[in-house]
């Protein structure tokens, strides 16, 4: 998740949300307050929190990661900013473009600071848009979910979206799961928090 700027009064539904699927490792990917994710921190182990920032911080050392750019286990690479993610990860990326396709894992570059929720396959020259949620303006803003598949010996571009309110009056609640084991992301928008109750990650269309 990314993007949650000021906004706290929903995080403590969606940790419950992420907890009661199961989930142990959450990503922030910037322009996050360390406040509001500590209390992920303090649950039932095993937690980790991987926290990326850009060049103006916040910084959160007593998370499992801390840095401008981290790798991940998995072949996922994390920074606030596409930029930072070239910058610190061209290396890694290169690497896997050489090499001969052996049904690999898919790679992520994930990446915040954009708020708009899209997932796009990557691989040089094709680049290829499989989702987004967009709108022109904030009040426009549409819930939706998709279940998407990864294949392998591919690169992705995620971007999971702002968990927010626009403004402090236009909901923008939007994150992502990424299941490694089963090469699959659901990617989700929701405008009401109660929406929480009856989501299922991986069922269903949308």
């Amino acid at each position: 998740m990314a993007d949650t700027h000021t906004y706290r009064a929903g995080l403590p539904a969606l940790f419950a949300f992420f907890a009661a699927q199961g989930l142990t490792d959450l990503a922030a990917l910037g322009d996050c307050p360390p406040e509001a994710f500590r209390p992920w921190l303090s649950g039932p182990p095993p937690r980790r929190l991987y926290w990326v920032y850009d060049f103006h911080g916040p910084q959160m050392p007593e998370a499992t990661a801390c840095g401008m750019g981290l790798a991940l286990p998995g072949n996922v690479f994390i920074a606030h900013t596409r930029a930072l993610v070239w910058t610190h990860f061209r290396r890694q990326l290169g690497d896997y473009l050489a090499a001969p396709a052996a049904g690999r894992p898919p790679l992520l570059l994930c990446h915040g600071h954009t708020h708009v929720p899209s997932l796009t396959y990557y691989r040089p020259p094709e680049h290829r848009l499989l989702y987004i949620n967009d709108c022109l303006r904030p009040q426009e803003f549409k819930p939706r979910k998709a279940c998407i598949r990864l294949e392998p010996d591919s690169v992705y571009l995620l971007v999971p979206g702002a968990f927010t309110l626009e403004e402090e009056r236009y909901p923008t609640f939007s994150f992502a799961v990424l299941d490694n084991a089963n090469r699959r992301v659901a990617m989700v928008s929701l405008r009401d928090l109660r929406e929480l109750e009856d989501l299922e990650l991986f069922g269903g269309g949308g």
